[in-house]
Parts: C-alpha cells; sequence; structure tokens
C-alpha cells in the first residue's frame, strides 16, 4: 500500500534511480520508485563503464555496505567501442597496456620517447589504476565542490602526465584541413557511444578524465539484472515501487505539487520529485535545454549475419567524420547483435517534428556514408525496418571563457522544466536523468549523487 506523501519520489526506474532512492532510504526517509513504461529510460550511458565509474561505484558500495555494488564485477562483461571513420578504424582493447599502444600505433603524436618507454617497462595497469583512485578523491573533494582549482596532475605516473598532455595539446590546436582532425573525430565518437552526449569540443580541464577513460578497458553492464538486484535491496529496506504511469500533474502557483497515478492509489504528494530517464516527449512538463538536442531514430535489420563488421568486433559502433560533425547528423551508432543490426542516426530535433519526418533524411545520409566508412556496400540495407528508440543526446556546452569557480558549476547541464502549454519554468520537480551531466558523465552524476546526501 503506497503512501499518500513521500520524502521523494523518483519517477523513472535507472540504475541510478533505484541507487538513489536506496541511499535515501538508508537514511530513514520515505521514497517511491515510479517505474513508468511512458518514459524511455534505456541510456547508453547505463551500459559502459570504464575503471573511473566502476571505482566510484564499487567506493559507494563500501561506504554504504550497498551488496549489489560489493558484487559489481557480477554485473559486467568485458566489452569494446569501435570509432569509424572513413580514414581510420580505432577499437578499444581488453587492457589498458593494449590501449596505449593502440594510440601509439595509431596515431604518431604520441611516438614519444616517454610513451614508447613506459610501453616497454611499466605495468600500466597497476599505474592507471593509480591515478584512477588518485582522481576519484580529487574529483569527489570540497576543492572541486567549493572553489576554484587547478586541473588534476597525475603526481607519480610520469608516462600519464605525458600521454594527457599530447592528448591535450592535439585536441585544441588549430587543424589545418579537416583529415587533420582524426583524434578529435576519435575522443567525439567515443563520448557520444558511451555517455549520451555530442561532444565536439574539448576542454582542457576534462583532459585527465578523458585520458583515463580513453585508456581504460571497458565493460558492460547487465541493466536488467543490476536494476534488479538493487531493487530487491531497496524493497528490502522499505522503499515502496510501483509501475504507473502519470495520469496528471497537479500544479499550483507554478509549481508541480502532487502526482495523479493512472492506478487506484489516486494522487501522491511529495517534498521533492526526480525525473530519471529522458526528457518526456509528451505530457504537461517538459525539459528545456540550452545546447542542441538530437534525436537517436533506430533502423533495425533483423537476423542478419553477425560478421557484417570486420574484425575486431566490437559491441558498439560510431560512424562519424569530418563531413558529418558538426551537421545536423553528426553521428551514427551501429550495433550488431546475434539476432539483428541496430543502427541508431542522431539527427537534430527540430520543434514538433515527429520520427517520420527524419526518416528519409536519415536514410539519404547514412546509407552512402555506410557505404564510405566500412568500406563496403550495407548488403543488409533493403530488409530494413523501423525501431522504436528515439533517443535523446544533448550538445556539450561550449566553454566561451577560462574556467573559474568552482569545477562542478560547468560541468553540470542547466536543464529548465516548463508547463508545456504555457511554456513557464516549474519548481518543484529536478531532473537527474543521463543527460545532467555533460562533460563527466556517470563519474559527474554520481558525485553530484554523494554531495546529495549531505
Amino acid at each position: 500500500m503506497l503512501k499518500s506523501r513521500y520524502h521523494a519520489v523518483f519517477w523513472g526506474k535507472t540504475p541510478w534511480s533505484l541507487l538513489h532512492a536506496l541511499l535515501w532510504r538508508l537514511k530513514d526517509r520515505e521514497v517511491l520508485v515510479i517505474d513508468d513504461q511512458s518514459l524511455s529510460t534505456a541510456s547508453g550511458g547505463h551500459r559502459w563503464l570504464t575503471g573511473l565509474e566502476m571505482g566510484a561505484l564499487q567506493e559507494l558500495g563500501e561506504k554504504f555496505q550497498i551488496e549489489p555494488l560489493l558484487a559489481l564485477d557480477s554485473f559486467l562483461r568485458p566489452a569494446r567501442v569501435k570509432v569509424q571513420t572513413p580514414q581510420f578504424q580505432w577499437v578499444t582493447c581488453l587492457n589498458a597496456r593494449d590501449n596505449l599502444r593502440e594510440f601509439i600505433r595509431k596515431f604518431p603524436v604520441f611516438q614519444t620517447p616517454v610513451l614508447l618507454q613506459a610501453l616497454e617497462q611499466h605495468d600500466i595497469t597497476a599505474d592507471l589504476q593509480k591515478v584512477q583512485k588518485s582522481f576519484l578523491e580529487w574529483f569527489r573533494s570540497q576543492q572541486v565542490r567549493h572553489r576554484s582549482t587547478p586541473a588534476f596532475v597525475a603526481a607519480g605516473v610520469p608516462w600519464f602526465v605525458e600521454f594527457q598532455k599530447v592528448l591535450t595539446d592535439e585536441l585544441t590546436r588549430a587543424y589545418r584541413d579537416p583529415q587533420d582532425g582524426a583524434l578529435a573525430q576519435l575522443v567525439a565518437g567515443f563520448s557520444s557511444a558511451t555517455g549520451q552526449v555530442v561532444k565536439a569540443t574539448f576542454s582542457p580541464h576534462e583532459a585527465a578524465y578523458m585520458a583515463t577513460r580513453l585508456l581504460s578497458p571497458l565493460w558492460e553492464l547487465d541493466v536488467r539484472w543490476f536494476e534488479r538486484e538493487l531493487l530487491r535491496e531497496l524493497q528490502g529496506k522499505g522503499a515502496h515501487f510501483k509501475r504507473a504511469g502519470i495520469q496528471s500533474w497537479q500544479l499550483g502557483q507554478g509549481r508541480v505539487e502532487a502526482a495523479l497515478l493512472d492506478s487506484y492509489e489516486g494522487v501522491i504528494g511529495y517534498e521533492r520529485l526526480l525525473m530519471y530517464g529522458f526528457p518526456p516527449a509528451t505530457g504537461a512538463l517538459q525539459c528545456v535545454f540550452n545546447e542542441k538536442v538530437f534525436r537517436g531514430l533506430e533502423t533495425i535489420w533483423p537476423h542478419v549475419e553477425t560478421g557484417v563488421l570486420e574484425e575486431p568486433r566490437a559491441e558498439v559502433t560510431c560512424l562519424t567524420g569530418a563531413r558529418l560533425m558538426g551537421t545536423d547528423i553528426p553521428m551514427m551508432l551501429l550495433e550488431v547483435g546475434p539476432r539483428s543490426t541496430h543502427l541508431q542516426v542522431l539527427v537534430e530535433e527540430r520543434p514538433g517534428a515527429k520520427p517520420e519526418f527524419y526518416r528519409q533524411e536519415a536514410s539519404d545520409v547514412a546509407r552512402p556514408f555506410l557505404s564510405e566508412a566500412l568500406h563496403r556496400a550495407p548488403e543488409w540495407w533493403e530488409t530494413a525496418k523501423p525501431g522504436p528508440a528515439w533517443d535523446v543526446w544533448v550538445e556539450e556546452s561550449v566553454l566561451a571563457a577560462p574556467l573559474k569557480g568552482p569545477l562542478a558549476l560547468h560541468e553540470k547541464r542547466k536543464i529548465k522544466i516548463v508547463d508545456r502549454e504555457r511554456q513557464e519554468e516549474l519548481s518543484g520537480v529536478q531532473y537527474w536523468g543521463p543527460l545532467m551531466n555533460q562533460r563527466f558523465g556517470v563519474l559527474g552524476y554520481l558525485t553530484e549523487l554523494r554531495w546529495d546526501l549531505v
């Protein structure tokens, strides 16, 4: 039996809404998680984890004795992401040494004496784990949250400092021609595939974070089983969970005051309402971003041979290039499974547009580019079926001036929630979904989550 009022209602079931609710429940607060099937929650930012995100989750598990986080390894499997352009292919490797070797092999700018020597003489994995631990301690420190702070320096690991410097210099210099930006395309593709963001710029203050993620092995989180175990623990602590839709919102004086569920429980009140998942496409509440919004338009090819892509195989392939970046169709995500191939084409959102408005335009761009990038015509194209996905990506904000003030203020996205009909800003609701944090993704979210408990 649900209560009529809660300290917090978490609208949308995701791994992070369940974790957030569990942490609140551990502080004896009454919480309710609403699994609204009309709210899309399947974010790529939930699935792909590097050593940084794993370390942050495991530290939370140890601090609060949360069993699914303590047993995180049981929900993970090694994974790969491929970035494919017409000019080059780059694939994440299963260990840090091979990732460093891949950078040195594919990009001559990394062939420095320090990095070449490190590859032969250092325990790259142990060094990277040391950097990750040090970065996590620095990132969740009070100085990062409250004061202007200098960029992170990996003290005691000279080869990582060298890698970070080369990466920063290469990504912030002016390019002479489009073919000169291969590394920028790699970083943009990797960030988009693993973090639900369209990345067009690179800021020096995120260099250590980006370098650590690029060198780390990648794991895929089994979201379904992870959510199941978090929910089991949440309900075991006395929290409430309800699979229901929102029939209507009770609005008053510019505030979202309560929710009317489409079930017999009726009106639910709360002190805080936290929206998870992606911004709803319909209904009274609408999210407004300062940046460009892109929609992932999905097409499915069933029963496709799994050898569509050349080896080495990757779980997801980001296809981009100089011709696409900066346009209203900046990249595509291709995922090959045992029974089907899924292609999501990112297209810039236009007010009032529906998926069918974009399909021909997306097809006209995607088909020739796939042939160019894969160096072969996709024979499976003719059996395409429109898919249900209509996910959301948001472009990162461009920093127009040098970083000032606390780092946290510059990486948390500004999102207004308005009354869709009147376009008036509403209070009483906060957006905590996968688009909240831009440059630091899941790691930024987990840090924000710790601060929310203070």
